[in-house]
């Protein structure tokens, strides 16, 4: 059985996507940094945080899945998070080795300055494109991270 290799033209886009998505990438990173310090957080608390309180809290394992990360380094993490009054963690009554971990209001209140400063500068970068582009490019991000973590994208994109 014939193995099909991609086209010249998907190869060469494949390329381009690499080359677009990490400049975006690198860009985004080292933004999210600076704007992170700004806000009394490194970029990882930011993303833990984030998770936090779009879930109503987690157990540490959970959260590591989440972050992609060991749950030695997220437990690490979330000491670090919890010395700096970022969270506030509990042991559930029905699990007395598990933890549940939550956002604290001064975690909250540090990540949603955070945000509204990312929000106000995407919205800067946006500004010069249509509604139907700008839909159409956070469409395109959110189905190539889908594809990417193996499920499928809401909507196929067509030309």
């Amino acid at each position: 059985m014939a193995t099909r290799t991609p086209s010249s033209s998907l190869q060469r886009d494949a390329a381009q996507l690499y080359a677009a998505a990490t400049a975006f990438i690198r860009f985004y990173q080292f933004r999210d940094r600076d704007q992170a310090v700004q806000a009394g957080l490194t970029v990882v608390q930011a993303y833990a945080l984030d998770i936090l309180l779009s879930r109503d809290g987690q157990r540490l394992s959970e959260l590591a899945e989440a972050l992609q990360l060991d749950k030695s380094t997220t437990s690490r993490i979330v000491a670090g998070m919890k010395r700096r009054a970022l969270v506030e963690w509990s042991r559930p009554e029905h699990d007395r080795r598990g933890m549940w971990i939550v956002a604290s209001a001064d975690g909250k209140r540090r990540y949603e300055r955070l945000r509204r400063a990312l929000v106000h500068e995407n919205a800067r970068l946006l500004a010069s494109y249509t509604p139907a582009a700008r839909r159409g490019a956070i469409r395109i991000l959110r189905d190539l991270v889908a594809r990417a973590e193996g499920g499928r994208p809401a909507r196929a994109v067509r030309e």
